[in-house]
């Protein structure tokens, strides 16, 4: 009996003839009580400006990169001082320097703020500080919690177009997404997202939705005991 995190996953491991076609798919979920809470208690920014967040691991595969690289692209287009973009994680020094040196370079350190890996909890907290979701990664990530979670606390997602997050992610209905690795494909959308606020809460609210509906700790739950319940009766 196999089972996989995403379709995604599971066709990819069929064609590898890894797993057999009637593998199964249990899609992962997070509990959205702390996320819902941080929604409910955000405030507008106090400098009116649009906050953008990143929060996970700082290593080349999630693409941080390309949202500096977007960043960089914007301040010839608009006004970098209606933006702010927090980078929260920690990851590999060599990467993490070369994020900074950029910011440096580019002349983007007024609205750039690097914090370091903070703990699991304050985490929603974060969540409600911003207003924007950025998830840049460049591999195929099987299905992204860390989107469930900003979707749940009601940020925008603006996500790169890879691996399973595809069957969270649909541009114009619930987020707004990009090819990986495209920075001006990102600030193509990140200038979208500032220039019409009624679009950016209306996709936040459909990409809340959508978790409460489909991607909860406790639909998960069922869904693995009705799995696990299958097995035993077959067996």
């Amino acid at each position: 009996h196999s089972v996989c995190c995403s379709h995604y996953v599971r066709n990819t491991l069929i064609a590898a003839k890894a797993v057999p076609a009637e593998t199964s798919v249990l899609q992962g979920g997070t509990d959205p009580a702390p996320f819902l809470a941080a929604a409910a208690e955000r405030q507008p920014a106090a400098d009116r400006r649009l906050r953008l967040l990143y929060f996970g691991r700082l290593v080349f595969d999630k693409g941080v990169h390309t949202i500096l690289d977007a960043l960089a692209i914007l301040k010839d287009q608009v006004d970098l001082s209606r933006l702010r973009l927090t980078i929260l994680g920690s990851g590999h020094p060599d990467y993490e320097a070369s994020l900074h040196s950029f910011v440096q370079q580019h002349q983007l350190a007024d609205c750039v703020d690097f914090i370091s890996q903070v703990h699991r909890s304050d985490v929603p907290k974060y969540l409600g500080q911003h207003d924007v979701y950025l998830f840049s990664s460049i591999w195929a990530e099987p299905m992204a919690r860390s989107v469930m979670e900003a979707m749940a606390a009601k940020l925008l997602v603006i996500g790169s177009e890879v691996g399973g997050q595809m069957e969270m992610l649909q541009n114009g209905v619930n987020s707004l997404t990009f090819s990986a690795g495209d920075a001006e494909g990102l600030a193509r959308q990140i200038a979208l997202s500032l220039a019409d606020p009624e679009l950016r809460v209306r996709l936040a609210t459909a990409g809340q939705a959508l978790v409460l509906s489909d991607f909860t700790l406790d639909r998960m739950v069922d869904r693995i005991e009705a799995w696990l319940g299958a097995v035993a009766n077959a067996a």
